[in-house]
């Protein structure tokens, strides 16, 4: 702890002339391309000695900044996201502050370390006023209305969590959002998650809506001059889709990866996502957001709870699906394979390109995926979600729309397969391939 602070002392000694140099740089990307990053979560939600939400620390977060500086970066990570267990208390004006504990020079001196390494750092949080603020009642920054002023009566749950809802009419209410993300802003905070969000997130109908909520997060990410990325978890009903879109980056489409248990993840929580995916793919792209398919849990070896075989059939699938490529592995143990995974240009490529693809063939134990990239290749990638059945894929060129001889390069393999029928290739058990395809234009010598 005191080489941080030693190392927080310098940055802020210099942190007019690090904003002076950096100045649009510590600003996010533009949310047309899926964001690239890391997510404190799931090592908080892992069941294991050291781990929990006491692993979340200034320390943690600033050796997994330093490791994705290394290690990661200059394929595009760049953000670090601090999830639920940063926040303890409040302040005088009922904004959540750190936990003193974990974060003893706050939130802001952490992003200042963040920003100084080239990242953008995110918050989590869920939209409503919790017990301790009802309780204490303070005043609401910049105004003379009071926190239980602005809450709906006779209380109703502000998410799927719980909790009291706002009354956006009130006067007050929206003052209230505002001095949060203002205050945030003011820290250096580039990225908001907000979970719980309904209708979605487990609760069935409109029995909790939290629409009116990212109306109000969004005005005020608008009033502040920092660009802030806002994402909103953690299952959203595709229904209403568009009344969160206007103000949202992105949106969870499924529940959580993690098992909760002693490993990250397992098989069952990657293949959900092949059934649950499939009516999203044409609602996300540039100019509209991004289908967040949970953290990508492929780093860690065994510890990631998936074999050599699934890591890689994760890693295609979300980069295929263009969602946004964060990991939630500890980023100061990653394995080989694992950061061959991570760092594959092509596929980060794909998924960069914002065309997500649509599900072409099959349905259940094996799958053909497919979409046309911006530079008239396409994309075609084929999964075997058999359990214990090897199978022979065939990617037809019919079922593509292409005619003609093509070339097909292996993504993984990184070899170029020319044909003038199908591709053919021999899957294991949650095994995948995915090729990028384009016509063979070239010609015999002499011609």
């Amino acid at each position: 702890m005191h080489r941080i602070n030693r190392r927080l002392n310098c940055i802020a000694l210099c942190g007019l002339l690090l904003a002076g140099c950096r100045g649009a740089a510590a600003l996010p990307a533009s949310a047309n391309r899926p964001f690239m990053g890391w997510t404190s979560w799931d090592n908080e939600a892992l069941r294991q000695p050291g781990h929990g939400e006491d692993w979340l620390t200034a320390s943690q977060v600033i050796q997994q900044s330093d490791a994705m500086h290394r290690l990661l970066q200059k394929y595009g990570y760049r953000r670090i996201n601090l999830d639920s267990g940063w926040a303890s208390g409040i302040d005088g004006y009922g904004r959540p502050a750190a936990d003193k504990r974990k974060f003893p020079r706050g939130i802001r001196q952490v992003a200042m370390i963040v920003h100084h390494n080239g990242q953008l750092l995110g918050l989590y949080w869920n939209p409503g006023i919790n017990d301790e603020m009802w309780k204490n009642n303070p005043l609401i920054a910049r105004t003379h209305i009071h926190i239980r002023d602005i809450c709906v009566r006779p209380r109703a749950k502000a998410n799927a969590f719980g909790e009291y809802k706002i009354d956006y009419s009130k006067p007050g209410a929206q003052e209230y959002v505002n001095s949060i993300v203002r205050q945030w802003a003011r820290w250096g905070v580039d990225f908001i998650k907000l979970d719980g969000i309904a209708p979605g997130s487990d609760s069935p109908g409109r029995t909790i809506d939290d629409r009116p909520d990212i109306r109000a997060w969004g005005k005020a990410i608008d009033a502040v001059k920092r660009k802030i990325w806002l994402e909103i978890s953690w299952a959203i009903n595709r229904q209403y889709l568009q009344d969160f879109q206007p103000m949202a980056n992105g949106w969870r489409v499924d529940g959580d990866v993690d098992l909760y248990g002693p490993k990250l993840t397992g098989w069952e929580q990657i293949r959900r996502r092949f059934t649950d995916v499939p009516p999203w793919s044409a609602l996300a792209g540039p100019g509209r957001g991004w289908n967040d398919l949970d953290s990508l849990l492929v780093g860690n070896g065994s510890a990631d709870g998936l074999t050599d075989d699934e890591r890689q059939t994760a890693m295609t699938f979300w980069s295929i699906c263009c969602a946004p490529l964060y990991t939630g592995d500890d980023l100061t143990h990653l394995d080989t394979f694992g950061l061959k995974l991570l760092t594959n240009r092509a596929l980060i490529a794909i998924d960069q390109a914002g065309r997500p693809a649509h599900l072409l063939l099959g349905g259940g134990k094996l799958e053909t995926w497919y979409a046309p990239e911006p530079d008239g290749t396409f994309t075609a990638a084929v999964f075997n979600l058999h359990d214990k059945m090897t199978v022979s894929a065939v990617i037809h060129r019919a079922d593509l729309g292409v005619q003609g001889t093509i070339k097909a390069r292996d993504l993984w393999r990184n070899t170029v397969v020319t044909a003038n029928g199908p591709i053919t290739t021999v899957l294991k058990p949650h095994a995948c391939a995915i090729y990028r395809i384009s016509l063979d234009t070239s010609r015999p010598k002499g011609h």
